[in-house]
């Protein structure tokens, strides 16, 4: 009888010790996470957007049903995002993004300094498709002109769940709590998770003015001035004389 209870003593150890190990591996939760990040459009305005598929099995989609994927986006200082044009996002439901610092639109990218921008979506068939309008800063003009290049990083990527099934995944990381969207002041627990980019960092080459041209531009810029105006000051005076016929 004694050599029975040891055996199923030993035996509820061994199940107490293999259940976590098994549960709580990171293997556990086998995260297959792919980022496809573009820059659309040409000019000073553009949109990166991006491509987020949860590459899982059928039956380990309980890892991300019903879930938010959340995106860092750092921007350099000659890449903004307007806080106006976010806050009417926003407000239409086209997007959740928001800035977490104040940003001044008005500054050369010389005065300016890089600037993260919070973006979250909903999971939906394994998949989530975001994006985010940016603008290009003006940059002081140089010698001999050219462009500068501007270059956009990849994201960090999160994950909140309305429920505590991160936890079983063993991450070995202390959540972050932030909003859960820009929309109100709810905060989430997200957990950060790493995943394969399958493109290349963001290149943004932006023209820069040529200061060899200074005398060029201003002698032109005053030489149209005086012709508008002059025209302007013609069409004034036709326009009362116009007006003495009509009033004789």
């Amino acid at each position: 009888m004694t050599n029975i209870r040891a055996f199923f003593r030993n035996t509820l150890i061994l199940v107490a010790l293999f259940i976590p190990s098994v549960f709580l591996s990171p293997n556990f939760c086998k995260f297959n996470i792919k980022v496809k990040q573009t820059l659309k459009n040409e000019g000073f305005h553009r949109n990166i957007t991006y491509g987020i598929i949860f590459n899982t099995e059928n039956d380990e989609r309980w890892l991300y049903d019903g879930c938010l994927v959340g995106l860092t986006q750092k921007l350099p200082a000659g890449v903004f995002a307007n806080p106006d044009e976010l806050s009417d996002l926003r407000r239409n439901k086209k997007l959740n993004a928001a800035l977490k610092n104040p940003v001044n639109v008005e500054l050369p990218t010389e005065v300016s300094t890089p600037n993260n921008v919070y973006i979250t979506g909903k999971v939906v068939d394994g998949r989530v498709n975001l994006w985010l309008p940016v603008h290009a800063r003006y940059h002081q003009a140089v010698a001999g002109g050219g462009s500068a290049r501007n270059e956009i990083g990849p994201p960090r990527l999160f994950l909140a769940c309305p429920d505590k099934r991160l936890d079983l995944c063993n991450l070995n990381d202390t959540p972050i709590v932030f909003l859960c969207n820009g929309s109100s002041r709810e905060k989430c627990k997200w957990k950060q998770l790493s995943y394969t980019m399958l493109t290349d960092t963001l290149i943004w080459d932006v023209p820069v003015g040529n200061t060899d041209h200074y005398y060029v531009v201003a002698i032109g810029t005053a030489f149209v001035i005086i012709i508008g105006s002059l025209y302007l000051l013609k069409a004034i005076h036709d326009c009362k004389v116009s007006l003495k016929k009509k009033s004789s």
